[in-house]
């Protein structure tokens, strides 16, 4: 018999039942093993094996026929599992193989970040901040500190941005494909990677095309890298901004604006320079712009470890007044319940990345699915048996309400006999007692439920 039909009764075997799988692998070599003489001798054709394959797969899901089987699966450590990851697998085909998640790794396409500056004007709480669209041209053709000037402009909860035709000269940013903006464009559009790759399908021929943006016609004339992150991950189309000889008409009195410095200048130097060069031709400019760096990919990081440690940390809470038992466990143990928190967390960690969902109800909604998650995870651990991790059932509620000496708890038994757990349901009842069986009460559970495991 060749190995691949091996390999196929091995893993169509692995869904079969734990108790009758050895009988129903024996049985499957036995029948493929007269099948293979029976080819070898030309009396069954290949297609005749293939039958064989369908209908030793088909065998293997016949095997759980009875209710009992179902549900034995169903609380089986290994469903929980598989559920998990093809859920994960899911998400990863419908994003594109976590196109996001991905770029968060890639070195990001920005030379010199450590040179860039981005500059603002600030008013009171409240107020909108930025620079005049005017002064930008300014302070570009007259600034000694700057190597370039960019100006850009979006609107939030859009994924459209206006920049002006050098912003991406500014970054350092080079295109994956096609190329970027030249001076005096007009009707150019640049888009990313993953707009590409989800609205267009990553088609080649999408280089030259005419796509409708608020209202308006642009030229697709280039595509960013995967890795490619600026002013927000929301913007997946970028258009020109007119801000010469005159601003845009339909740009805000506020604009964004980033900048490159020069080697050796300094921010201070800086201000006081742009300071110097507005005050003659705007003497209503009452002082100089304010210089901070501008927000990186890097940092995205930072609010994505936070959530899940916070996760973390109030699930954790959550249930360690009740998981006294999990202080008395080995190895296999742990590594499901490890393994099935991180299966579970990074679902919703990934929907977020993949997604780009911002703002405050996002965030929360994503917290309160991380800790939701994590509190889950012990929650279903701890009415698991530590021997088989099998989830407990036939619960049975003993003792009395009114009751001191015998405060009511509600006992979780293993169906293969190896314990019980007494779970408290008064705030002073005992904590959580896991009773371990020995063997002398298996025969006992195989009587009450012969389900042949």
């Amino acid at each position: 018999m060749s190995k691949a039909y091996r390999w196929l009764i091995g893993a169509a075997g692995w869904i079969v039942p734990a108790g009758p799988r050895a009988q129903w692998r024996a049985k499957w070599l036995s029948i493929f093993g007269n099948a293979w003489v029976l080819f070898e001798r030309g009396e069954l054709s290949r297609k005749d094996l293939m039958a064989c394959g369908w209908a030793c797969a088909a065998d293997s899901l016949w095997a759980w026929k009875s209710r009992e089987q179902w549900r034995h699966l169903f609380r089986s450590p290994r469903f929980l599992l598989v559920a998990a990851a093809i859920f994960l697998l899911l998400i990863g085909a419908l994003s594109h193989g976590f196109a996001r998640t991905r770029s968060l790794f890639h070195a990001f396409p920005i030379a010199e970040p450590d040179r860039l500056v981005a500059l603002r004007y600030t008013g009171a709480a409240g107020q909108p901040s930025g620079v005049p669209p005017r002064l930008i041209p300014l302070w570009r053709e007259q600034s000694k500190l700057l190597a370039d000037l960019a100006g850009y402009w979006h609107r939030p909860y859009v994924d459209h941005a206006r920049v002006s035709t050098n912003f991406f000269d500014v970054l350092g940013a080079k295109p994956a494909y096609g190329r970027l903006f030249r001076p005096g464009e007009r009707d150019a559009a640049v888009i990313t990677d993953y707009l590409w790759r989800t609205r267009f399908g990553a088609d080649p021929q999408e280089l030259g095309r005419r796509i409708r943006v608020e209202g308006a016609e642009y030229r697709v004339i280039g595509i960013l890298p995967d890795s490619f992150w600026a002013i927000s991950p929301r913007i997946g189309v970028w258009t020109p901004l007119e801000l010469e000889p005159e601003p845009d008409p339909r740009a805000p009195a506020l604009i964004g604006a980033i900048g490159r410095l020069k080697p050796g200048a300094t921010w201070d130097a800086l201000r006081a320079e742009l300071f110097r060069v507005t005050k003659p031709v705007y003497p209503r400019v009452p002082r100089a712009p304010e210089l901070w760096s501008p927000a990186l990919p890097a940092r995205q990081w930072v609010g994505y470890l936070f959530g899940l440690a916070f996760a973390f940390a109030v699930g954790s809470f959550l249930i360690a007044r009740q998981q006294s038992l999990l202080r008395r466990q080995g190895w296999r143990y742990w590594r499901f319940l490890l393994s099935k928190t991180a299966l579970l967390t990074a679902a919703p960690f990934l929907v977020w990345i993949e997604t780009g969902l911002s703002g405050v109800i996002a965030t929360l909604f994503f917290l309160a699915s991380c800790c939701f998650c994590v509190w889950w995870s012990f929650a279903d651990q701890r009415h698991r048996c530590p021997e088989c991790l099998e989830r407990l059932a036939m619960p049975v509620t003993i003792g009395s309400w009114s009751s001191v000496l015998e405060p009511v708890t509600t006992e979780f038994l293993c169906e293969s006999g190896h314990g019980s757990l007494y779970v408290p349901e008064t705030e002073q009842g005992e904590r959580d007692r896991w009773t371990a069986l020995d063997s002398s009460w298996r025969e006992l559970f195989d009587k009450v439920t012969p389900q042949g495991r």
